[in-house]
């Protein structure tokens, strides 16, 4: 083969939105540090590693439900109910790990509820995980009647999120743990290769063999999974369950994943992009702290990178 053809491989095969993230990540750190050095203190950056860990978490599920086709609107939702229900349940007086173990099986319920209505009864995503949503925050809303629920345990607060495994914030490396999981999940097995070819062709991934209706609902099932070990993370960090928790974290983690150049329409992504544009919408709210902006601000910029997150995956598709 010439050294012609070589390059044109190459050059083919290379895609820019897949490094695109990177210098998105590289600029956006280059110029808060130029507007103010305390941004990059590496007490400053740890505390950018500690705020992301919940977004990160929800986005690496997210990516899953995505790539399949689908959208899921009521993780925020499960992450304010998982926290919650696991301070209720510690309150009742259960150990701190079946009170954990309950709280994740409670948010994870809310997957299978919706993998199933999106795959049997065939309700569009979007409209399942609305209602869901809604139902997930009034849930814990009326458990808890709108109030904090406090929890006394050092231990758990050292176990899902508050403390530092030696050096390292256990937020931080409860997300390098789910990270390195769902890399692997989503990379190197079948039912990563099923959820990308259900989202990329579904009538051709019927034909080959792939139970569709089964890869949909494992994937609401492990995003509401990662999207409730979310919620115990920031009860943790609270030290308290909060029924408001984790509202707009759905659209963060969207925007992290479209970011992160996983195709709105399925079938593509990757879990390190997802990662790196959690870290970029992580990096925009700290800057923009740091620099005195105003919350109301910081809400119009966020939505401002959604739309042209979705605006670059829709007109860069294969």
């Amino acid at each position: 083969m010439s050294s012609e053809n070589l390059v044109a491989i190459e050059r083919k095969q290379f895609n820019w939105r897949d490094w695109f993230v990177y210098f998105v990540l590289a600029g956006l750190i280059i110029a808060f540090g130029i507007l103010n050095k305390a941004f990059l203190t590496p007490e400053n950056f740890e505390s950018i590693g500690r705020q992301t860990a919940m977004v990160s978490i929800v986005a690496f599920g997210m990516t899953f439900i995505i790539t399949s086709g689908n959208i899921d609107l009521s993780v925020g939702s499960i992450v304010g109910l998982a926290g919650t229900a696991t301070a209720m349940f510690m309150q009742a007086g259960v150990s701190i790990y079946a009170s954990s173990i309950f709280g994740i099986l409670i948010g994870t319920g809310f997957g299978l509820i919706n993998g199933l209505l999106v795959a049997k009864a065939k309700i569009p995503a979007f409209l399942v995980t609305l209602g869901t949503m809604g139902i997930a925050r009034g849930l814990a809303l009326l458990l808890t009647n709108t109030k904090a629920v406090i929890i006394i345990s050092d231990t758990f607060a050292r176990l899902w999120g508050a403390g530092s495994t030696g050096v390292i914030p256990t937020a931080i490396l409860w997300t390098a743990v789910i990270f390195a999981i769902a890399f692997w999940l989503y990379h190197y097995t079948t039912f990563g290769n099923h959820v990308k070819a259900t989202g990329g062709n579904r009538k051709a991934a019927l034909y080959s063999g792939i139970k569709i209706d089964k890869i949909i609902i494992l994937v609401f099932v492990l995003g509401a999974l990662m999207a409730a070990i979310s919620g115990l993370i920031m009860a943790a960090r609270l030290k308290s369950g909060r029924p408001e928790v984790g509202a707009g974290m759905e659209l963060d983690a969207i925007a992290a994943v479209i970011l992160g150049g996983t195709a709105l329409s399925g079938g593509r992504g990757k879990i390190v992009n997802t990662l790196v544009g959690s870290l970029i919408m992580g990096i925009i709210v700290n800057g923009l702290i740091i620099m005195g902006v105003p919350s109301n601000v910081q809400q119009i910029v966020k939505g401002i990178i959604i739309i042209a997150a979705v605006s670059l995956s829709e007109k860069t598709k294969d």
